[in-house]
């Protein structure tokens, strides 16, 4: 499993590019926009419950705070672009509390063609950049209502993710969440089985090996001081969790 996340946290002149091969991403939501689109093979998307399957050439805008993830269908690549909302402030507020009933869209080959090079590939042009996201919004609004973002069902979802992600670098455990959140602890545990399919454990060193991932791409800090910054108390543990996550361990991610 490849995964990603955004780390600069709402910069408002602030993008993250990304050409992932194999992609595939567990459950989780941020503060910014993730504008996704499918150079080859198959991929299910899941926004707030809900499926999208996509076929290349297809795009996907996931809004803010809503819970996504994708599983890889059959080769997978993607290029994603994950932008601050204040990057499309307009947008942003006609969109808040929304959800957008369809989120996948499609896009004719010559106008992707030129906005290809500013949405998913050069940076160094905000402007440019900018002109295509509201170009992407406003086509959106043609093609898609909007609906009142409303899913009892995952409030308590997004609640145990927004705190795990928020918590996930310090000592955390299930109790800790639980009591947070005023629940037993078992029925936390398995309302995070049921509804991620997968254990508090694994969600939070899903996490911590995100961001240890994150690390070893954009510093040269040693792996030791990575393992004990992502969380672990020991470097064994660390190695462990990243080889079952990442398939490698962090000095073959670190050098491929």
């Amino acid at each position: 499993m490849i995964i990603y996340e955004d780390y600069h946290f709402g910069d408002p002149q602030e993008i993250s590019l990304y050409h992932i091969r194999e992609f595939s991403s567990f459950a989780h939501l941020h503060r910014s926009y993730e504008l996704l689109r499918l150079k080859r093979g198959k991929l299910m998307a899941t926004v707030d419950g809900r499926d999208f399957p996509m076929e290349p050439g297809d795009l996907i805008l996931i809004l803010p705070y809503e819970i996504h993830s994708y599983a890889n269908l059959g080769g997978a690549e993607c290029q994603v672009n994950v932008f601050s909302p204040d990057y499309i402030e307009e947008f942003h507020k006609m969109t808040a509390r929304k959800a957008l009933d369809c989120p996948v869209f499609h896009m004719e080959d010559p106008i992707f063609s030129h906005m290809e090079k500013y949405l998913f590939i050069d940076s160094t042009k905000p402007l440019y950049c900018k002109s295509c996201l509201y170009y992407i919004a406003a086509l959106l609004l043609d093609m898609s209502r909007l609906s009142p973002r409303k899913a009892p069902s995952s409030d308590l979802l997004h609640q145990i993710l927004i705190y795990v992600q928020e918590h996930y670098l310090e000592e955390l455990t299930l109790q800790d969440l639980a009591v947070h959140l005023g629940y037993n602890r078992m029925y936390i545990s398995r309302f995070i089985n049921s509804h991620l399919n997968l254990s508090f454990t694994d969600l939070v060193n899903q996490h911590r090996i995100n961001f240890g991932a994150h690390l070893l791409k954009t510093t040269d800090a040693p792996v030791s001081d990575i393992a004990f910054a992502c969380g672990y108390n020991s470097l064994r543990s660390f190695n462990r969790c990243f080889k079952e996550i990442q398939h490698m361990t962090p000095r073959e991610y670190r050098g491929r």
